[in-house]
């Protein structure tokens, strides 16, 4: 091999060409919901920031014969029509009376100088045993 021999190499890239179609499938994995750019620009050999320009210029309709619309588009779900049982009829409920008439109170003072307000139906045990507890015990 020859010391002063000088190999020069020459590498011409070219930009690769991608058709419409390659880009629309690459951009609508990219624009799937859980998807990342990173991913899909990955999977498929593209620099991320060429996917980041195809976006763009699909939005802005530079990208002839593609394009992005930022709205959502309408979808069709399907739908299943099932009959359905009879709903159980609604429990009737009565409105209470309308009963303007107050309830009568009974105020008892007790020794310790507390009182007791209670409705006039109270069993007599009931207030006895609660005076009793409301007294200290004293009888």
């Amino acid at each position: 091999m020859d010391k002063n021999r000088l190999d020069i190499v020459r590498i011409v890239e070219r930009r690769r060409k991608w058709p419409a179609e390659t880009i629309a499938r690459i951009m609508e994995e990219a624009l799937a919901p859980g998807a990342t750019v990173a991913g899909v620009a990955d999977r498929h050999g593209v620099a991320r920031s060429q996917v980041y320009g195809w976006l763009r210029k699909a939005r802005a309709g530079q990208l002839p014969g593609i394009s992005v619309s930022s709205a959502a588009c309408a979808a069709f779900v399907p739908v299943k029509v099932e009959e359905h049982a009879a709903p159980a009829p609604l429990p009737v409920l009565r409105p209470a009376p309308a009963s303007r008439r107050r309830v009568p109170v009974v105020e008892i003072a007790l020794g310790n100088g507390r009182t007791i307000k209670v409705d006039e139906e109270i069993d007599p045990a009931v207030l006895a045993r609660l005076a009793a507890a409301l007294d200290g015990g004293q009888r």
